[in-house]
């Protein structure tokens, strides 16, 4: 079961679209956006054939529109042969790929590949899907749009310099920039409970944030239809729920779990106070009150409810702190 609105119930959306990386969200994103009206082609570095007639598949490695005249010509050329009309939107969900060997520098050449595009193309309206990974928050703390973020790491660091790759677009064409910062993605063909009721998903006690995939996908469609406001906005985008992982365990489990005990014993930790994080594991609390200000909603709201989407007999919490 998803939570894709039918098209009925929803406002239509005229003009074209490319969207760059129809993988797992990106790809039932651009059947969406087909089924509300939109003329819509992907772009994905393999060749493939699109499993929805009103969708077409387009091959071309975005990155290349940032290496030289040539190859940003080549893209064009690509891109024209399947939407000749002006490009009214560009949606990017770029995400590494184990198979092709990607690190985290996929991001931003991504990034630069998908402004330089733009700017040939002179599209006003660009979406770019980040990571709420690029707060890397690990005290706890509630996380805004406007909260300070210092790359620490190689993959926060790619993500803050693909999101200011794109942001260049709104200064150079004058056109509306959306960064959707997505939190903890899961959903069909993508079930996380049986890694939430493990006893290591519960060590050190951390806060975390979820986002069911369609939920996300009707975010990015809402934001195409409703802000156009020229300049950058950025959104993050997830549940609205912020969870403690020991709650979250025991009430799939029907145990109550003690997170710093349990910790210990996983690694051999001395007990000193609170257990300590796993590193590269995020322990902060997304606020999302900028995206509902819009007027969108979460199907999922929690996510057990999107378990219970997924099928899932899950108790209600007893203690959401």
């Amino acid at each position: 079961m998803t939570s894709v609105q039918p098209e009925s119930t929803a406002a239509r959306l005229h003009g074209t679209v490319l969207l760059v990386g129809p993988g797992w969200l990106g790809q039932v994103t651009a059947e969406r956006l087909a089924a509300l009206g939109a003329t819509v082609a992907t772009l994905q570095r393999s060749a493939t054939t699109s499993t929805n007639s009103d969708v077409v598949a387009l091959t071309g490695n975005i990155a290349d529109a940032a290496r030289g005249p040539e190859r940003l010509a080549a893209l064009q050329a690509v891109v024209r042969s399947a939407l000749p009309a002006p490009v009214d939107h560009l949606v990017v969900c770029i995400a590494p790929s184990r198979a092709s060997g990607d690190d985290y520098g996929v991001y931003p050449a991504a990034a630069a590949g998908a402004a330089a595009l733009a700017q040939a193309l002179e599209i006003k309206s660009v979406l770019y899907v980040s990571s709420t990974g690029v707060y890397d928050r690990h005290d706890g703390g509630v996380v805004t749009e406007q909260s300070a973020i210092e790359p620490r790491d190689a993959r926060v660091q790619a993500l803050y310099d693909a999101e200011q790759r794109i942001s260049a677009v709104a200064m150079d064409l004058e056109a509306t920039v959306r960064i959707v910062r997505a939190a903890g993605l899961y959903g069909p063909q993508r079930d996380p409970a049986a890694r939430l009721a493990d006893p290591a998903f519960a060590a050190g006690d951390v806060w975390c944030n979820f986002s069911w995939r369609d939920d996300v996908v009707s975010a990015i469609v809402h934001l195409l239809q409703h802000e156009r406001a020229p300049g950058v906005r950025v959104f993050n985008c997830a549940d609205g729920t912020p969870l403690r992982s020991s709650v979250i365990a025991a009430t799939l489990t029907g145990r109550p779990i003690n997170a710093p005990v349990e910790r210990a014993a996983l690694d051999g930790a001395a007990l000193d106070g609170a257990a300590p994080v796993r590193s590269g594991r995020s322990n902060q609390r997304i606020n999302v009150d900028a995206l509902l200000a819009t007027g969108w909603r979460p199907v999922a709201p929690t996510v057990f409810d999107g378990l219970r989407l997924l099928g899932h007999l899950v108790p209600f919490a007893s203690a959401a702190e």
